[in-house]
Parts: structure tokens; sequence; C-alpha cells
């Protein structure tokens, strides 16, 4: 294959540079390992090891925030020394945590490795997406488009992996990931070192000041935190509620769905996606995201619920590019991670109360207060759209 040609599956009509592709792949079988676990993960620490359910959204937590939190820093770093070890060093971590999760079952172990995971997410996607932002930015929604395209390739793949290995035993499901995550940090050693050198390189202080300054940045962020808080809930209450309703298969039939509709959606309007205008796309995922949240509580039986599933996984495939598209655009040269770190680090704090209110909701809520609150939550992230996401530069 030469430089010029596409990689499998991606938008014909981009042809990436060979990093650019490898870098795809590895985002799809990365996330492959990563739904290889998620989909039983709640479950099995609430019933086959007897975690609270404070223990379970401490453990949720404990990974969130180190994968959320520590991008920005390790976003300036990368923008200091460079992207290839970042990544390397990610991969490896996380692939330690799912380890440590095969074999122990203490509810304090099992905080210490989510944080060993969670700052494996760190390195690894500051590394990758410092890389992707310093694209051209006529390729930008045409990247990130693709980027989501191979993430549902994996989430499909990796849940019918993952429901396979939970057969026999979860634990091999933990393992099988922590072996592929290993085998895809050295793969990474393959990535060009001169292609992951950064370009007009800033001190680390500076690139945080640049990003702490940049008032467009911070109206995204504001925009993007009823989704941080949103988006949670398909790990904590999306496979529990299911796995109520029917046993806990129904949790990896949640990510099955996920993954094949995404995909799906994907490939059928990938070129609408990438001419879609981010901001006006975001405007109406949330709307639609807020009246499919709230109509959960009118729905009887799991079959409905994955057809919310489906419903929540074409907003998802919007949402996600769309937020992408707009970061990539407003990055300051020599201080892209350090940009992606910061919607990362400010959207963990969403995140954490999704975690927490999912966790509690799911476990002693009724469907009408679940969904409801859910919904409000989406209809917030309309409104704060309406307003915040007209004024920022990067609409025009």
């Amino acid at each position: 294959m030469t430089a010029n040609e596409p990689a499998s599956g991606l938008p014909a009509r981009v042809a990436f540079p060979r990093d650019i592709q490898t870098l795809l792949r590895v985002q799809g079988m990365m996330n492959a390992s990563h739904f290889m676990t998620l989909p039983l993960l709640a479950l099995h620490m609430s019933v086959t090891l007897h975690f609270s359910s404070a223990a379970v959204a401490t453990v949720m937590a404990a990974n969130l925030l180190s994968a959320q939190m520590l991008p920005l820093i390790a976003g300036a770093i990368a923008d200091r020394f460079g992207t290839r070890w970042m990544i390397i060093i990610g991969l490896w971590l996380r692939g330690s945590g799912f380890l440590g999760f095969a074999f122990t079952n203490d509810a304090a172990a099992w905080v210490g490795f989510a944080l060993t995971a969670g700052s494996g997410v760190a390195c690894y996607e500051t590394g990758l997406y410092g890389i992707f932002g310093r694209q051209p930015k006529a390729t930008l929604p045409s990247l990130f488009a693709s980027n989501n395209q191979m993430l549902n390739t994996g989430t499909a793949i990796g849940a019918l992996i993952g429901g396979l290995a939970g057969l026999f035993d979860t634990r091999f499901a933990f393992a099988s990931s922590a072996v592929l995550l290993g085998l895809l940090g050295g793969a990474a050693f393959q990535l060009k070192p001169d292609y992951c050198e950064v370009s007009g390189r800033r001190p680390v202080i500076s690139s945080l000041r640049v990003a702490a300054t940049h008032r467009d940045l911070w109206r995204l962020i504001a925009v993007s935190l009823p989704w941080f808080f949103l988006f949670p809930q398909l790990y904590v209450a999306f496979p529990l509620y299911a796995g109520r309703m029917a046993g806990p298969y129904a949790a990896s039939a949640v990510y099955v769905v996920n993954g094949v509709i995404g995909l799906a959606f994907m490939l059928s309007a990938k070129h609408w996606l990438v001419r879609m205008n981010p901001a006006s796309a975001t405007i109406g995922a949330y709307l639609a995201a807020a009246v499919a949240y709230a109509s959960v509580a009118a729905m009887d039986g799991v079959a409905w619920f994955l057809v919310f599933v489906a419903g929540y996984t074409v907003i998802e495939t919007i949402l996600v590019p769309a937020f992408e598209t707009m970061i990539a655009s407003l990055v300051v040269d020599g201080s892209q991670s350090t940009f992606f770190g910061a919607l990362s680090a400010v959207g963990a704090l969403g995140s954490t109360a999704g975690y927490y209110a999912g966790s509690w909701l799911a476990t002693n809520g009724t469907p009408i207060q679940t969904w409801i609150t859910f919904g409000s939550v989406g209809a917030l992230g309309f409104a704060v759209a309406v307003i915040l996401l007209p004024r920022a530069q990067m609409i025009g």
C-alpha cells in the first residue's frame, strides 16, 4: 500500500498519510479491546464481586478521572517532547490495568488498576489527538469521521468477543484485552519518530496558558459538559438497566447494537457527516438526545430499549466527530494536545457526575426518575449550544 491509498474501511475520497492510516487502525483495535471488557464490567463488579453501588461508581470514576484529568498535563508534555512514546506508554499502561482486573477481586485494588488503565488512556489519547490536530484543517471533518468509523467497528467486534468470553469467565475478556493492548503498544513503534515530533514546540507552561485564555475553547467546553454527563451512561446506566430487564448478556447486546448501528450509520451518512456544519449538528443532536432519553421512561422491555440504544448511537455518531472537528479547528499551533487535554480534563467533571448519578439512578431510581433526568440534561445541552455556539469564531 502506498501513502496515498486509503486504508480499508475508510472514506475513499481522502488519502491519509501512512502513519495516520496506522493510527486509525490502532484506534479500531484499541476500541475492540476496550469493549471486550466494558459490556460486563459494571455487572461483574456488582453481581460477581458483590461491590456496592458506591464501589462500582468509585472504580469507574477513578478510571475516568485519571483518563480525563491527566490529559491536560500529558497534552502539554506531548506538545513539548513529542507523541510517539506517549502513545506506546499509554497502550501498555492501559493493558496493565486490564490485566489487574483479571487477577484481583479486591475493591481497593480495582481502584488502583482503574487509575492505571485511565492513565494509559490519558497518555495514548493526548499523543493520538495531538497528531490528528496537526493535520490540514480541510481534512479534519473526514479524519474525525474516519476515526469514529473505526471506533464503531472496534465497538461491535469487541462486544461480540467479550460476550463470548463472558460465557466462560469474564476474566478471560480482561486478560485478552490486556494482551491485545500490549501488542498494539509494540506495533506503535513503527510510527516514524520525525512524524510524531511537534513543530513549533511550546514550553509546558506556555501551552497551558494559551489554552486557559482561549475564550472560544471555553465556550466549546461549556457546550460539551452536558454530553460528558450523558456519555458515561453507556457504561453504567445502559448495561445495568438492560441487565436488570433481561440478564447479564443483554449488556453485551447494548454494545453490539451501539457498534453495528454506529458503523452502519457512518457508512451510509459519511458524506453528510464530512460536510455537516458541526455547530448546527451539535444543536440538533442535543435536541434529539433530550427526546430520546426521556422517551425511555415510556418504553417497556429490552427490545424497545435496544431501539433507544440505536437512536442514541446515531446521536453519538454525530456529536463526537462534531466536537472533535470544532476543537481541532480552534487549536493553536504547538498546543494541539493541550487543547484536547483541556477539553478532556474539564469534561471529567461532567463525566464523574454522570457516573455517580447514573450508578445511583440505575440502582435505586424509578425509570421515570432515571430517564427524565437524563432527558433534562440533554435539553440543557440544547439550550447552552443555542446560546454559545453561534458566538464561537470557528462557526463563521
